[in-house]
């Protein structure tokens, strides 16, 4: 008797190499497809120079371009305060740094730096946004560094904000730039300076007059609908190679 072949592990192993090709194709598309979206954002993303700011991330500057002429005292009753204003666009913006430059009349050893915004005309800070910045660890006369901590708060765009600065056990003394300070971006042009006397009352005037000298960089975070859009886009794109293979195959 002639013995007959048993065809069906020849079959199988041909639906499963092709069923592991469609599978092995999709995760390619899927991997090709984060990569892309990965290197977008490593290429959006704000990189660094010598001094550590770029000029995408800066959206009030009055450091760059002016020497200091002067200076204002904050103290614990007597608050000093330069505000700025967020990019008018789509986007919430997470705050990177405020740096200010210091004077030595007093420098200052024990003060606080924090964000507040601003009231509904924007003419004078209002309420403290999250916890005080974090300070350097060595307080140097010229620019100082300070940064948010943890899950400090996202700042709204195209809002007035306020950069506070106030005395606790000492003066600290915040060096201002003249009547001729350069203000950038163009959008500043409109910014303000205030202080606030013993008596809890803010003065506020154009930083265009005597500005004081800070620098304020922030990142433009997507909004999530914007990020609900672009993994809808990734799994459709995936799905539509995984048809197109089934029916090539």
């Amino acid at each position: 008797m002639r013995a007959v072949a048993n065809t069906a592990p020849s079959r199988f192993p041909s639906r499963f190499g092709r069923v592991g090709r469609v599978n092995l194709g999709a995760i390619a598309c899927l991997a090709i497809a984060c990569l892309a979206i990965v290197g977008g954002l490593l290429a959006t993303a704000p990189q660094a120079t010598a001094g550590g700011l770029t000029p995408t991330d800066v959206i009030f500057d009055s450091i760059t371009g002016n020497s200091p002429t002067g200076s204002v005292s904050a103290s614990g009753s007597t608050w000093q305060a330069s505000q700025f204003i967020t990019p008018d666009a789509g986007d919430e913006y997470s705050l990177r740094s405020v740096v200010l430059n210091l004077s030595n009349s007093p420098l200052g050893t024990s003060f606080e730096v924090a964000i507040y915004d601003a009231r509904q005309d924007g003419s004078e800070p209002k309420d403290r946004v999250g916890r005080a910045l974090l300070a350097p660890q060595t307080i140097v006369i010229g620019d100082n560094t300070f940064t948010p901590g943890p899950s400090f708060p996202r700042l709204n765009y195209g809002k007035e904000y306020w950069v506070v600065v106030k005395g606790q056990t000492s003066a600290v003394s915040w060096s201002t730039a003249g009547a001729t300070g350069i203000l950038a971006p163009p959008s500043q042009s409109g910014a303000l300076t205030a202080v606030r006397l013993n008596n809890g009352e803010w003065n506020s005037s154009p930083a265009t007059g005597n500005p004081y000298m800070v620098t304020v960089t922030a990142v433009a975070v997507p909004e999530p609908s914007t990020w609900a859009m672009g993994l809808a886009g990734l799994g459709f794109a995936a799905v539509s190679a995984l048809r197109r293979r089934r029916r090539q195959g």
